[in-house]
Parts: structure tokens; sequence; C-alpha cells
């Protein structure tokens, strides 16, 4: 029974944050927060806008607490609204934001720097923003922007950092974006962080990362020619793609040089390859053919035949001996004619 009422309790509070969500999206609405007292029900609302939670003499709120009252069964519920000061230290503000101008087609790395940045400035000790998914390209790719300290885990990373999920919802497909804010240390904690480290970048492919030749492959055959202008546009078309800042145009233009060597030897070879090959096999067979044969089985044969085979013999090799099947034939059938015919062919 009583794992019933924690469920239902835990749906209801899901429902209320969706609703809030949905009802006071101008006004910039971070999360809240149920506290209940012997009397009454006590819904803390954090915004970054108050003023529009509340209304003109206080008519949005009133409205708002009829709704919690009837649709989500609170008791007596009070609602208060604290203002979020600085917006750029709430993750879920922050989180909403990226996920709001992804979807109005802002670039990923531009939309990650910034907000690295505003946080930054906003005083907190580490913040991480994870954007993943389809940025560009049908490969998912995952762009990571840090700085500072931020806990991970344990204990002090559910009590002291600032966790929130968006989902950006944008035409290639969704698009995650992860924040993690760190506003403070906890007290047992003596640690100097330096908040001024500078901002760290990271991306990582949805396969392993690409290596450098591999990259160098791809902005080639993007190019049309090996310019200067032409590699300048190649690197940036591949700029959201693969990573370019280690790559210059002298690289392009070595690997593109050693790949034409690279294929005028592999043709050379091959063609040399081809060729010791054919002789190996007309080689092989002309020895086949001359060592294979037996006197005996041709004088077996009908004159006709046998002639048309030692036509074939001599053609093939040029030191046909014809000593063998005339001794063959005495032996044999001593056919006259074809004695006399063997024997012309000897001379």
């Amino acid at each position: 029974m009583q794992e019933k009422q924690f469920i239902q309790k835990g749906a209801r509070k899901v429902r209320l944050d969706e609703y809030l969500e949905k009802e006071l999206e101008g006004a910039g609405y971070s999360r809240s927060e149920i506290v209940r007292t012997p009397t009454s029900t006590k819904i803390v609302i954090h915004a970054q806008r108050p003023g529009l939670v509340i209304g003109r003499g206080g008519s949005r709120i009133r409205e708002l607490t009829e709704t919690l009252e009837e649709k989500f069964d609170f008791e007596k519920p009070q609602i208060e609204v604290n203002e979020i000061e600085e917006g750029d230290a709430d993750a879920e503000v922050v989180a909403k934001s990226i996920a709001s101008w992804l979807e109005k087609g802002g670039h990923a790395k531009r939309v990650g720097y910034t907000y690295i940045r505003r946080m930054k400035e906003s005083g907190v000790i580490g913040a991480e923003i994870e954007i993943s998914g389809k940025l560009s390209g049908n490969r998912g790719r995952t762009e990571k922007f840090s700085f500072g300290y931020v806990k991970r885990c344990g204990n002090t990373s559910k009590a002291n950092v600032d966790h929130a999920y968006q989902l950006a919802r944008t035409k290639p497909g969704a698009i995650g974006v992860k924040v993690r804010i760190m506003k403070e240390l906890p007290e047992f904690m003596h640690r100097n962080v330096d908040v001024q480290q500078e901002i760290l970048h990271e991306t990582s492919e949805g396969e392993e990362a690409a290596s450098k030749p591999s990259r160098i492959q791809q902005i080639i055959e993007e190019a049309e020619n090996m310019t200067s202008a032409e590699l300048e546009r190649a690197i940036e078309a591949k700029a959201d793609n693969i990573e370019t800042g280690d790559i210059s145009k002298q690289e392009i233009r070595d690997a593109f040089e050693n790949q034409d060597l690279e294929v005028e030897q592999d043709e050379s070879e091959e063609t040399e390859s081809q060729e010791s090959q054919e002789d190996k096999e007309e080689e092989q067979d002309t020895e086949t053919t001359t060592a294979d044969f037996v006197p005996e089985e041709i004088v077996d044969q009908t004159i006709s035949d046998a002639k048309e085979q030692i036509k074939e013999l001599e053609e093939s090799s040029d030191t046909l001996k014809i000593d063998p099947i005339l001794e063959a034939e005495k032996e044999a059938k001593d056919r006259k004619t074809f004695k006399e015919w063997l024997k012309r062919r000897k001379n």
C-alpha cells in the first residue's frame, strides 16, 4: 500500500512539472518543490520572471492555485514564487535555452561555447554541457564542453551538482542536451579549484573517431582541385562532420601527390605482375604440352588424327622430336604412308 502511494506521489510530481513548464514557459520556469505542512501544502516555483507567475494583482497565481487544487488534488495549496537571479547558473534554464536554440537551427558548437562562457562568467565552480544526436550528417555525434570542477559521482554529485536534461526536436532528429553545474564545494572538501581554467571541448563520433589520414582523404574527395581557395572551401565544408583544425593545406597536397604516386606504382606493379604471370603460364603450357605427349598414343590413332596432333605439338614447341613417334609407328602398325610422312616432317 505504501509503495502505491509513493508511486502516485511521484507521478503527480511529474505531471505537475509538465503542467507548470507548459503554463509558465514565458516566465522562465525552472523547477518546483512540494513542501507539506500540517495544515496545507506549499508549492515553491522557481522562475526567472516571477512577475509573470504572479500576474497583475495576483490573478495568475490565484488561477494556478485553483487548478492545482482541482486537477492535482492538493489539499489547501499555497504557491510561493522564488526568483532565479542568475539564469546562467541554473541547469534547467540553461538546458531549455540550448534546446530552444537548437530547434531554431543554431549550430551545436556555437551554442555550446556561448553558454559555457556565460556559465563561467556567472561564477560557478564548474559546468559541463553535452549535446548528442544528429548534429550534422547522418552519423550521430557528441559535443562536450566543460570548465572548472564538476563532481560526477557520490553524494556530493547529488547534493552539490545541479543536473538537467532537455530534448531538442529538430528536422534531422532528436538531440539530447545534458547540463551539469557545480555551484559550490561542500564544507568537507578542501580543494583549490581554478575557475579560470580554459574551456575544454571534445567531439566524439558515434563510431570510433576517424584518424588523420582518413580525414585528409575525406577533404581530398570533397575538393575539386588542389588550389588554395578550393582547399579552404573543402576544409570548411567538412568542418561540421570531421575535425579539421589540425590539418593544413600542405598536408592535403602532400597526401594527394603521394596518392598519385601510389596509384602509378600499383598500376606498374600490377602490369608487371600480369606480364610475368602470362609468361609463366605460357611456359607452363609449353612444358606441359611437350612433356606429356606419348608416342604410342599418337600412333594408335588414325593417320589423319595423328597428323593433326603432331602439327599442334610442333606449333606449341620448337623442340618436338619425330624419332620416338617413328619408332613407335614401326613397332605398332608400321604404316608405310605414315612413316614416309614422318620422315619428310623430320627432314
